[in-house]
């Protein structure tokens, strides 16, 4: 009863806690991946657009701390772009 005022939650918006930035980065590269891996026409393509997310969530488990993290977003990211590229080279456009 006499332990002194409650700790106050530190609040802030550069980590996510308003709009989860990261969340919704990840969602729309796995939607270009999935995109991409529709479009892709030998096995081999497909099989490296499938491949290159199991592995960035893999260093996620590997790495735990927030060094794996940064890995982890940087990681969904170029897959994001990776796969854009791929898409324009394939001939799509994309708007």
């Amino acid at each position: 009863m006499g332990e002194g005022p409650t700790p106050r939650r530190r609040f802030c918006v550069i980590s996510g806690s308003m709009i989860p930035y990261a969340a919704i980065g990840i969602g729309i590269a796995v939607i270009i991946g999935v995109w991409a891996f529709i479009v892709a026409d030998t096995v081999k393509e497909r099989v490296v657009i499938a491949g290159i997310p199991i592995v960035v969530f893999l260093i996620r488990l590997v790495f735990p701390g927030p060094a794996g993290q940064l890995v982890f977003l940087i990681g969904w990211m170029l897959y994001g772009l990776g796969c854009i590229v791929y898409l324009r080279y394939s001939g799509l456009e994309i708007r």
